[in-house]
């Protein structure tokens, strides 16, 4: 199956102050890479296939989104790929990585610190240099081609909104849509790891400075993968309402930073307001393995 583009837009609720909300269902792009992974991966796969490198090598967690889709979008464009990962790979039970292999990826752990060091490691350069011609992808999947691919979002737009709502890993995906947004709109950057350096990375990756965005730190409930009952609690509810999945990294807490803005009146009334689905649905299965239960779907 071919990625569906451009992604679907659903009509959310209608909440307080005449405040209306719309999805861009980024990921229903397609059931294995869907989300801004398939944007931010998309003219890097056309690089490779235009050149003449011998293998696609990137890097990623045990549970990593990007890797798990990478591996499912090289399986279908016929591209050789390793994954070079920080710590063990030879868990049976490691629903990404059981993916990953089946599509053919190759996997090659490193130690914690060789990782933090990428290429400028020995022991990664080594596995860097037993290719005849790589061609490397950065983690998370976040370079040039990658802001191009994400930028693409904001073209597909045909309405104005007043407010765009998006989470944040690397902070790629929010540079590209700050870079070509509307003076008017308000993009909002929900820190859904608890990175201290997030609002300082987007801001230097921004071609122009642009005064439209603002990063929120408050719904990080801890840190990377953090989900506390509550929060669990208040998906259930949220989901048997408008039935759109939402993963427990990402963008669960970017939906319920949104939602909250509108409670406590942060937005100006009768606004029109777009959440982006990033995707990442992948997560669910690696986040129910990590915490031995199943995710309200």
């Amino acid at each position: 199956m071919r990625p569906q583009v451009p992604s679907p837009i659903q009509f959310l609720d209608q909440f307080e102050d005449g405040i209306k909300v719309f999805v861009k269902r980024e990921d229903m792009i397609h059931p294995g890479y869907g989300g801004n992974k398939w944007r931010k991966l998309k003219y890097n796969a056309a690089h490779f296939l235009n050149g003449s490198y011998s293998q696609l090598v990137s890097y990623g967690g045990a549970f990593s989104n990007h890797i798990h889709a990478l591996a499912l979008l090289c399986k279908d464009y016929n591209i050789p790929v390793t994954a070079i990962v920080r710590g063990e790979v030879d868990d049976p039970d490691n629903p990404t990585l059981n993916d990953a292999r089946e599509a053919g990826m190759r996997l090659i752990p490193v130690s914690r610190s060789a990782y933090r060091l990428k290429e400028k490691s020995e022991e990664i350069q080594k596995i860097l240099d037993s290719f005849e011609k790589p061609f490397i992808v950065p983690e998370g999947g976040s370079n040039t081609m990658a802001k191009q691919g994400v930028m693409e979002i904001v073209a597909e737009l045909e309405d104005h909104y007043d407010y765009i709502f998006l989470s944040a890993g690397t902070g790629m995906t929010a540079s590209g849509i700050i870079e070509v947004s509307s003076p008017e709109t308000k993009v909002c950057v929900v820190n859904a790891l608890r990175n201290t350096e997030l609002e300082i990375t987007i801001r230097y990756s921004l071609d122009s400075e642009k005064p439209n965005w603002s990063v929120l730190n408050n719904y990080h409930f801890g840190g990377f993968a953090k989900v506390p009952e509550a929060l669990v609690e208040w998906y259930k509810v949220f989901f048997d309402k408008y039935a759109v999945p939402l993963d427990p990294v990402y963008n669960l807490k970017t939906m319920y930073a949104l939602l909250d803005c509108i409670k406590s009146g942060t937005l100006k009334s009768n606004s029109r307001v777009l959440y982006l689905h990033t995707g990442g649905l992948q997560g669910i299965r690696a986040f129910e393995y990590l915490n031995k239960m199943i995710w309200p779907l």
